[in-house]
């Protein structure tokens, strides 16, 4: 497929006519690639047609010149470069939600001061009175005594009314405590999301990213191997174009499923973009990464995918896959690219088969 260009800013007083030229490239570009323009989907496209953003038209290119700039592929451009703004700003509003909550407490527990200081001046006030009548007090003089029940009236309705706002205000404060740990609960609930795919409920680039690092560094100490899976399903492109998206995410889900089943402990699983998959595996040599993989290849091509509605089987699954093992002091990306080089060779020798790196250089 031919690669598009981004188009050149333009004069401001031209804004209106190139943004229309773009719109209409954008959709040009998706409906040549079968793609529906969904709002993100439309966005991702528009700026690249822009030109303004240059990892971002370089990812496009690159998808472009490899024929993989599928919907699947521009869901995860998306969640890339826009995923961390959108969990900031859904941070940021729970962290708004929590000050207004605490503001509120705030604003409680004022009141009972307030109220407080008031009921203070209230019993002081009595207790001048008191001493006053103390003094000059007579059963006979009625005066006294109907100021007496006058002071003492008033003590009792200012106890009764402090007595209200207290429970007004416990009950508000309990409120108030729970929002917090709702507001807790999200958040939590938000920071665990940020590290999980969405389609397939495993840890996404961004989790694989900040994994391998961790793990690289952790070897290092330990003076312990360390190897990556770079994982790709054949044909998937032709399968996505033949039954659909949504067969085809349904796909994802199961091959992301299906490795699960078969990596356990330490060992980490996550989406790497597209029909892309990795697994890091600490404490594994190249040797003993191969057989894991071929175990995560033999385990994957023995399902069959049954599309649900018509009972029809659409056959097997089969993987591709690259092994490559860390290399005292290079950087994660190295290693990633080996993993990956190691993966385009299975692919070119025949597919459904584990290829090392040690095969490349051999």
């Amino acid at each position: 497929m031919q690669l598009m260009a981004p188009v050149r800013p333009v004069p401001q007083d031209d804004d209106f006519v190139d943004a229309l030229r773009r719109a209409r490239s954008t959709i040009d570009l998706l409906a040549q690639l079968r793609i529906a323009p969904t709002p993100s989907r439309f966005t991702l496209v528009f700026l690249h047609q822009c030109g303004e953003m240059a990892d971002l038209s370089k990812a496009v290119n690159r998808l472009l010149g490899h024929d993989k700039l599928t919907a699947v592929a521009l869901d995860e451009l998306y969640d890339e470069f826009f995923g961390r703004f959108l969990e900031e700003t859904e941070l940021r509003t729970a962290s708004q939600r929590i000050g207004r909550t605490m503001a509120d407490v705030s604003d409680c527990l004022d009141e009972a001061s307030d109220t407080a200081e008031r009921y203070g001046s209230v019993l002081a006030d009595f207790s001048g009175s008191a001493d006053q009548l103390a003094d000059v007090i007579d059963p006979s003089n009625l005066r006294v005594v109907a100021e007496l029940s006058e002071a003492i009236g008033t003590v009792l309705s200012e106890t009764r009314k402090m007595a209200e706002i207290n429970d007004l205000l416990e009950e508000r404060l309990q409120l108030s405590a729970r929002e917090i740990e709702l507001l807790r609960e999200h958040l939590d609930l938000l920071e665990r999301e940020a590290g999980l795919d969405a389609l397939t409920g495993i840890a996404n680039r961004k989790s694989f990213d900040i994994m391998l690092r961790e793990t690289i560094a952790m070897a290092s100490r330990e003076e312990q191997p360390v190897a990556l899976l770079m994982i790709d399903i054949d044909h998937f492109k032709v399968f996505n174009d033949t039954h659909g998206h949504q067969l085809g995410d349904n796909v994802l889900k199961l091959v992301a499923r299906y490795m699960k089943e078969c990596i356990k402990g330490r060992d980490t699983v996550a989406r790497y973009g597209g029909e892309e998959f990795a697994v890091i595996l600490p404490h594994t040599g190249l040797d003993a990464a191969v057989q894991a993989a071929n175990l995560v290849r033999r385990h994957v091509s023995m399902k069959r995918v049954v599309n649900r509605r018509t009972g029809a089987s659409l056959g097997q699954i089969t993987l591709s896959i690259g092994v490559a093992e860390y290399r005292p002091g290079e950087p994660a990306s190295e290693l990633v690219h080996r993993a990956d080089e190691a993966l385009y060779f299975a692919k070119s020798t025949g597919r459904d088969k584990v290829a090392g790196e040690n095969e490349i250089q051999a």
